[in-house]
């Protein structure tokens, strides 16, 4: 209704050079250009000096830059998906974790991989994964599978249905194509893995997915769960396999009963490990763990031992589980 406010005065910031928050400035950028070239020639009109071409031609120039003004002009940088590997900066890889959930702790992380081909896996593998129909990695899969391709000590919280399987399965069967296949000279020492979990139908889900990758590097995986005879799964034992999926209590019968030994297995992991400790097989995992060599064992310094890269002699652990671990390791 007042007349002061039909007219809104409008700041022009020194031909585009300043910008008004809150506003496009992509929009500001073309206004200032245009104010530019009113004022311009309203100068000329009033002095009565014509334009010059090669000024009408750096004007046009600045009216199409203003026109095309993008993100680069604005100082943010393309989002993370647009950009290579090598491009990545430290701002990008914050906002990748950001937009995936992913949380570290931890000393010397790895960064996570934003997709298969850059998994570093083997091509058997990758190939495996693709005929699995695994398009894009999961969440966990993204931080996990780094952390163990460098061999490190792993645990790993994620919901179920997560593909928290994977994550663990990939790293351990890349660790095992790297040792020297199964013979008759070093099968009777045992498996190079184990996969712990707490119920038998887990453990036989998890063989069913490990199957599934280990059978294009020619890796033989075998199940020691309840319910079937213990005589035939350490027959099977005894036979020569790199992996072996079981649940504790049968596990450790084997042990007792001297149906098999552990006498190579570097690498150990326990699905779902919180539920585990909670049905109360923390004895059976700790007697598990108690048959592997004492050499195997890492030191205590895990900064020392990356330093020194030790892998190849050491006990790798990895624990995933569903939801926070209480657990003191």
């Amino acid at each position: 209704m007042n007349v002061l406010y039909q007219n809104p005065h409008e700041a022009r910031l020194l031909f585009g050079r300043g910008f008004r928050a809150g506003m496009d400035r992509r929009e500001q950028k073309k206004l200032a250009a245009k104010n530019e070239k009113e004022i311009r020639d309203e100068i000329r009109k009033k002095d009565g000096i014509e334009e010059k071409p090669e000024e009408a031609a750096a004007q046009k120039l600045k009216e199409e830059a203003a026109d095309l003004y993008d993100t680069f002009d604005m100082r943010v940088d393309r989002h993370w998906s647009d950009k290579k590997l090598e491009e990545m900066t430290e701002r990008d890889w914050r906002i990748f974790r950001e937009d995936f959930n992913i949380s570290y702790k931890g000393s010397k992380i790895p960064r996570p991989m934003r997709s298969w081909v850059e998994s570093r896996l083997s091509q058997e593998l990758l190939r495996a994964v693709e005929r699995a129909g695994y398009k894009t990695p999961s969440p966990i899969q993204m931080a996990a599978i780094p952390l163990g391709l460098q061999q490190r000590d792993v645990i790993g919280i994620a919901e179920t249905g997560s593909g928290k399987t994977a994550a663990f399965v990939l790293p351990m069967l890349t660790y095992i194509s790297r040792l020297p296949p199964m013979s008759e000279d070093n099968d009777a020492e045992g498996p190079y893995a184990v996969v712990m979990a707490p119920t038998r139908e887990l453990a036989q889900q998890i063989e069913d997915e490990t199957v599934k990758f280990a059978h294009y590097l020619g890796i033989k995986v075998v199940s020691i769960v309840g319910g079937q005879s213990i005589e035939e799964q350490g027959f099977k034992i005894r036979q020569g396999c790199e992996v072996v999926i079981a649940t504790p209590g049968r596990l450790i019968d084997c042990l007792e009963r001297r149906y098999a030994v552990l006498n190579q297995c570097n690498y150990v992991v326990l699905d779902e490990a919180d539920r585990m400790i909670d049905m109360g097989f923390e004895p059976q995992v700790v007697g598990v763990l108690d048959a592997m060599p004492s050499s195997n064992i890492k030191p205590e310094s895990e900064d020392e031992e990356l330093d020194d890269k030790r892998f190849t002699d050491n006990l790798y652990v990895q624990c995933f589980n569903a939801t926070g671990c209480g657990a003191t390791c």
